[in-house]
């Protein structure tokens, strides 16, 4: 056992965004990248109904993507990332009398050749804390070709077309570890 801590490999920073219209993912994404520096690229957009559980907040017919930043992180931001992601969320809130409303949902998350991890403050019994009331949870991982779901893993993560994303930046971030 090393009596040394080693430095944490650096990630890919990814945000997946839901939102309800198309001028709000603008307005996240402006704020994302002033926040964050320049985004690489994002997937493709799809529609998302996770049981109606954003409809009383965002409404219907809402839909999502994930984003990847050009720049690397050191994994251990990721508490800071979440509390800066929730703070573009209530910037972009509507009000309703007396509440904010979201308008977008931001998880950020990091993408490492070897998993996908989401931050979250929702607590969870397989979710582990990484700050005051912030948690983190692997949602997918990396096995025999494929970013493979576990039993709590959403299941837009599991679709083909997120599949398709977290692969080719899985490719992006292995041609960067050989070039470094």
């Amino acid at each position: 056992m090393p009596i040394y801590l080693e430095p944490a490999v650096p990630v890919a920073f990814v945000c997946a965004l839901t939102v309800d219209g198309e001028s709000i993912y603008q307005r996240a994404l402006s704020e994302l990248a002033a926040r964050f520096g320049p985004i690489g690229g994002e997937s493709d957009c799809y529609s998302i109904d996770v049981a109606g559980y954003y409809a009383q907040e965002m409404g219907v017919g809402l839909s999502k993507k994930i984003v990847y930043f050009e720049h690397l992180i050191d994994p251990a931001a990721l508490a800071q990332c979440k509390l800066d992601a929730m703070d573009i969320e209530r910037n972009l809130a509507r009000s309703s009398g007396s509440q904010l409303l979201r308008r977008v949902n931001i998880d950020p998350g990091l993408l490492s050749i070897e998993s996908l991890v989401l931050a979250t403050s929702k607590r969870a019994g397989h979710r582990i804390c990484i700050a005051p009331s912030l948690y983190a949870e692997t949602t997918l991982l990396y096995q025999k070709g494929e970013y493979r779901p576990l039993p709590w893993t959403y299941l837009d993560y599991q679709s083909e077309l997120v599949q398709h994303f977290l692969l080719e930046r899985r490719r992006w971030l292995k041609a960067l570890r050989k070039n470094v």
